[in-house]
């Protein structure tokens, strides 16, 4: 058998692998109900580790503030997690001119990163629910009210939120808010089927009382990333899958801003990359091997199509196969965050991600990345 079969015959074969990965991450987002917000009395805290965010932590705090949430039943956590700008300060000035907003600073005493900032949070913590978001995103103002709503109708112990990217250049959300989309929606479908694989620190929220009773090093802290997938297996593996929910919700969406360019975009990634060796959930292992192979297969391809013509129609068959696997999802999860605009492009930033996620998948386990200024370790 020549080359160029074994090449196809193997694309071949991933790709039913990955169309059957794509048909129970589908269908399980269409089995997730739509939450309706409701009122609720239950006491929530609102975690925020910030570091070096003095420019938008104000931003953040107004949003939360802005909450139809009744306001005593709110207790807003900042845990300034060693920053080297005005952070602290600016949280200060801000509690100085709100006195009627519960509002709690508190500074990690050495420079412990995220993990240890939201643990510091977590001890002074007394709402029933603790919400967690990051210090540059907004809210809508039934955030909170709907993320409580998730947890009193799917009676869960852990609810994954929907995070959306608040871009201003069309150019920019063509590509980068279409590959974030598709990431929140993936997470969201396999929550929806019963084998949840990850979600997003800037949206999510869980029972303390029963944070409380998960084993030490919930959070996986050896890892310098990954507080909110880390945390999240913990309760699946301490509660079962059924605890752990997805609030379907447009007012739910979070919004955070962008990487500033291609460099930072790509030292995201490979950030978020780097903690997958440490990864020990089996449908988490699988999922991101089989979405790793099929970008390979598809990169593979597009590369081989420049230097042979032959190869042109068979990468063109595959994007397309890939395209069709994705679209129900992402066709759906658009029209749920009223971002169809999205999908015009999504042909063409197919092979796009498909790239770089075979670049970061693989380059992630072996190059350090910085982030705020810290190195980190993906071993």
């Amino acid at each position: 058998m020549g080359t160029e079969k074994v090449l196809l015959l193997s694309a071949a074969l991933i790709f039913g692998l990955y169309l059957l990965v794509m048909f129970f991450i589908t269908r399980g987002w269409f089995r997730l109900r739509v939450i309706e917000t409701k009122p609720s009395a239950v006491r929530v805290s609102i975690a925020i580790a910030a570091r070096n965010e003095a420019k938008n932590i104000i931003t953040c705090l107004e949003s939360i503030a802005a909450q139809d949430y009744p306001a005593h039943l709110m207790q807003i956590i900042v845990v300034d997690d060693a920053s080297e700008d005005q952070t602290a300060d600016v949280v200060e000035g801000y509690i100085l001119k709100n006195p009627g907003i519960n509002l709690n600073l508190f500074r990690l005493k050495n420079n412990g990163g995220k993990k240890a900032a939201l643990a510091l949070a977590i001890e002074h913590a007394n709402g029933q629910w603790m919400i967690t978001t990051d210090a540059d995103c907004t809210a809508g103002r039934e955030w909170i009210s709907s993320m409580v709503s998730a947890f009193e109708k799917e009676q869960a112990l852990f609810v994954s939120g929907p995070v959306d990217l608040n871009i201003s250049s069309p150019v920019i959300d063509m590509f980068a808010g279409l590959e974030f989309m598709s990431l929140i929606a993936s997470g969201a479908g396999a929550i929806g089927a019963g084998f949840p694989i990850m979600c997003n620190g800037a949206n999510m929220g869980y029972s303390l009382q029963h944070y409380r009773q998960l084993p030490a090093n919930a959070f996986n802290a050896e890892e310098a990333s990954g507080d909110d997938v880390f945390l999240m297996q913990s309760f699946k593996k301490q509660f079962g899958s059924q605890c752990i929910a997805f609030a379907k919700s447009p007012k739910a969406i979070v919004y955070t801003p962008p990487p500033d360019s291609v460099l930072q975009f790509i030292h995201q990634r490979l950030r978020w990359t780097s903690k997958s060796h440490a990864y020990r959930d089996v449908p988490t292992l699988f999922l991101a091997f089989v979405v790793l192979l099929m970008n390979l297969a598809v990169s593979l391809f597009v590369i081989l199509s420049c230097f042979n013509v032959e190869f042109l129609i068979p990468t063109l068959l595959l994007i397309g196969l890939k395209t069709f696997a994705d679209f129900p999802l992402l066709m759906s999860y658009a029209a749920f965050s009223n971002k169809l605009y999205r999908m015009v492009l999504i042909l063409l930033v197919e092979p796009l991600v498909a790239l770089y996620i075979t670049f970061t998948g693989i380059a992630g386990q072996f190059v350090n990345v910085k982030w705020k200024g810290r190195k980190i370790n993906n071993a």
